[in-house]
């Protein structure tokens, strides 16, 4: 009797640890980033290395980002314009407008707008749960894309 009592707490504290981590992990946060910039297409590749979601990619981060017919090519190595991407984990569109406006209000709030106005497009050839493996350290910034 002891003894089933004693794996029962310890398994409740265990518990309990597990859920304060996970929260701490995808609870939204605020990504204080830099707005009121002037970002065009040809300086959205350095905008998007020098911002702070940049250094949360896993290290075999492979996905494009399109803003009409300029593509980048994202991986934790850089942003690579007219980059071509072979089986990228994701690929997100967007309009040519949205290049300026990440600039003046920030990615976050201009993929919240995108999102907003359905002008926003998503493919993937992975499952939700193979991104989400690959890319949970960005889950607390999922408010970006709703």
């Amino acid at each position: 009797m002891l003894r089933a009592s004693l794996i029962l707490s310890v398994l409740v504290i265990a518990l309990v640890f597990a859920a304060a981590y996970f929260y701490d992990n995808v609870s939204g946060i605020d990504l204080r980033e830099a707005t009121g910039l002037v970002v065009s297409l040809e300086s959205f590749p350095v905008y998007l290395e020098t911002h702070p979601l940049f250094d949360k990619l896993p290290e075999k981060a492979n996905f494009e980002i399109n803003f009409g017919g300029n593509a980048y090519a994202v991986s934790k190595n850089g942003v690579n314009e007219n980059g071509v991407v072979e089986n990228p984990d994701f690929s997100l569109s967007l309009p040519d407008k949205y290049a300026s406006r990440i600039g003046e209000v920030g990615l976050c709030a201009a993929l919240k707008e995108a999102v907003t106005n359905g002008e926003i497009e998503f493919s993937t050839s992975a499952s939700k749960f193979e991104l989400f493996l690959k890319y949970r350290k960005l889950v607390k910034y999922r408010d970006c894309l709703r």
